[in-house]
């Protein structure tokens, strides 16, 4: 007899990538027989946030999603620091946030995970590390 349930069907997938670098990261989500899912009317949330404060337990939001979710600003300047998503009906989802707003972010190792939302069912699908590389150079247009 099964003693344990366990819910949690999300992905461990750490991302790395490099301050003030546009970023992009492309998902082809598909059903258990390896078929496509058709995913333009579905609804995603990405989030990246801090350590968690010691006293509240509340982790500072660093970057959002433009579409839902709470949206982050960057401190200091009250900048937004948000992803685009983006999906469709071959199964693609892109997520993306330019140069300017990753130049914002500092350069430090986050927590982040993306959900799902179809037909009000909400389903974490990847979680992870965020990590975030210093760069070098600075891309500016005058």
């Amino acid at each position: 007899m099964s003693t344990k349930v366990n819910l949690d069907v999300s992905e461990k997938l750490n991302i790395t990538c490099k301050r003030g670098d546009t970023f992009s990261l492309g998902l082809l989500m598909k059903d258990a027989n390896g078929v496509a899912l058709n995913v333009s009317s579905y609804v995603f949330l990405m989030q990246v946030k801090g350590d968690a404060d010691p006293v509240t337990g509340e982790r500072p939001l660093i970057m959002g999603t433009n579409q839902i979710g709470r949206k982050a600003r960057a401190e200091g300047d009250d900048l937004p620091t948000n992803f685009d998503i983006e999906s469709d009906a071959s199964g693609n989802v892109t997520i993306t946030a330019l140069a300017s707003i990753m130049a914002k972010i500092a350069p430090a190792s986050y927590v982040y995970d993306i959900q799902q939302s179809v037909n009000d069912v909400v389903t974490t699908i990847f979680e992870g590390r965020f990590i975030v590389n210093d760069d070098i150079s600075n891309y500016e247009t005058t």
